[in-house]
């Protein structure tokens, strides 16, 4: 059955209630995925969702997304500048600190005071992500961003297609470790809930960051979960 997954006008396109977590396992989880990001937005509010959360975001019924504990925030090169040379100016340093708290773990930038969820703070200068990537994503906001609502506010959250470059990446460094196989699982959730809206991915604008390796063991997950398809109407 075709599921709506994203609503466009002619400014921005939307993605559409995620009801998973409301329909299998309470309201809980997701609100406080939720309330990190409202929280994220008063503070950074040229923010960009990437990583786990973002593929859950999209995720709906019957796929299950993948359990993760952190939040992976794409900045602005600015931003992110100040925020690793400890020079945020004070309004943000206010607004920052009321809500996080410095990470007891080096893998992680900050937590949340609330809810004790990580989140990493990334951009342009971070490893292991593609440098040119990023900065294409921070450079053309509207084609490689959704809007997401959080509260009253909205966060950007990267496309589909851009999830899938930004996964094989990492996949393709370590295919066989447990990093590796999570970012394979998130490639074949997206693909299939793609499926599930009738929507055909196209990476055609991600191939200048994709090597041919990649692509290649993208074709490989993909068909490996084509018979899974149900949809014969996608675009």
């Amino acid at each position: 059955m075709k599921q709506n997954l994203i609503q466009c006008d002619e400014q921005y396109c939307e993605l559409l209630a995620d009801d998973f977590f409301s329909n299998v396992h309470g309201n809980t989880r997701q609100s406080r995925f939720n309330n990190v990001l409202a929280d994220i937005l008063k503070t950074y509010p040229d923010a960009i969702l990437i990583g786990a959360i973002a593929v859950s975001k999209y995720i709906r019924s019957p796929i299950e997304p993948r359990i993760t504990y952190d939040v992976d925030i794409l900045l602005p090169e600015s931003d992110f500048e100040a925020f690793l040379a400890d020079e945020i100016p004070d309004p943000t340093r206010n607004m920052l600190e009321s809500a996080f708290a410095d990470s007891d773990s080096a893998m992680h930038s900050m937590k949340h005071r609330q809810t004790g969820i990580y989140v990493d703070f990334l951009s342009v200068q971070s490893k292991p992500v593609k440098k040119k990537l990023i900065r294409y994503i921070l450079n053309n906001r509207k084609q490689t961003t959704n809007l997401l609502k959080v509260g009253d506010a909205k966060i950007q959250i990267v496309k589909p297609d851009v999830l899938i470059a930004m996964k094989l990446c990492r996949y393709n460094k370590n295919p066989n470790s447990e990093k590796g196989l999570s970012d394979r699982l998130d490639i074949i959730k997206i693909l299939k809930t793609l499926d599930a809206s009738c929507i055909a991915e196209d990476l055609s604008k991600m191939r200048q960051f994709i090597s041919k390796v990649e692509l290649k063991r993208f074709h490989q997950i993909r068909g490996g979960v084509e018979h899974e398809m149900t949809c014969d109407d996608a675009l």
